[in-house]
This record gives structure tokens, sequence and C-alpha cells, in this order.
């Protein structure tokens, strides 16, 4: 008899027109309208940080979703997006707020219905995709992502 695997809860967000990103529900700690967030720019941080805010006195840095996935991918056509809006991220004792175009949803997804994404060259930020109203949506491995982050936030 075969166990089945619980289907795993992603927060899908979207990246302009054809672009989107799901996270596990798990670290996404709020979402915010940036439209009143002061963020102050830090001088000397790689350019897809926008700077930091200090949010209900916890600062964290601001980072700028759509240039992080440019830098790391520019075959992909990611546009420019205002970042409206964000999203509060936490993995272990690291938050940060990354912008995005919009929230779109839950997914419930299963192993099953998870397939290897191998077009990209940072594949291990991005392990997974599955499909959600019929868009490919490619799975961020949170971890991997923030180990990243700093390293290139401490590397400069």
């Amino acid at each position: 008899m075969s166990v089945k695997s619980p289907p795993e809860k992603y927060v899908v967000l979207r990246l302009g027109e054809r672009v989107r990103l799901a996270l596990p529900q798990l670290v996404v700690r709020e979402a915010l309208d940036m439209t009143g967030v002061v963020v102050s720019p830090m001088p000397g941080m790689p350019p897809i940080f926008r700077g930091i805010t200090n949010l209900r006195g916890t600062f964290l840095w601001v980072l700028d979703t759509g240039a992080w996935l440019r830098q790391l991918e520019p075959d992909l056509a990611v546009p420019q997006t205002p970042g409206r809006e964000g999203l509060v991220v936490t993995v272990g004792q690291r938050s940060l707020v990354m912008t995005i175009q919009g929230r779109e949803g839950f997914l419930l997804a299963t192993p099953a219905e998870m397939h290897p994404l191998s077009r990209l060259r940072h594949r291990h930020l991005f392990p997974r995709m599955t499909y959600w109203e019929g868009y490919p949506v490619a799975l961020v491995d949170p971890t991997a992502w923030f180990q990243m982050l700093y390293q290139s936030a401490a590397g400069r």
C-alpha cells in the first residue's frame, strides 16, 4: 500500500504579465501595500536591494524581485514592475521584503504534480515547477534563495 504525499501549499506571486513564482506558504509572514512604506537606500549595496525599511520596529531589507530575477536569468522576459506590493518572507532567523507586481492566490500541489525546471541556469533556486490556472509557476527554494542573497550582499 503506497502512502500519498499530502499537497504542499504555496503563495503564487506575479512579476510582469507572464512570470509567476511560488513560495511555500510557511515562509510568507505577511503581505504589504508598498505605497506607504518608506524605503531608505543603502549606499554600496547591490542594485537588487532597494534599501531598508522599518516595519513596526524591525529593519528589513527590501528586495527588487524583478531586478533580482533579471540579473539571475537574463533570458527571461521580466519587465520592470512598480513593486506596489510586497511580501515579508522569513527563513530561519532572517526576514526581508520582496517587491512583487501582485499576489495571485494559493496553490496546492503534490510532488506528483511538480516537474523539474531544466531551462533556468539557477535550477537550485527554482528546483521544480507546476501549473496554476493554466500558467507555469516556478517554485522557489527559499533556503537556497536566502543563502544566495545574503552571500551577494556580504560580497559587496
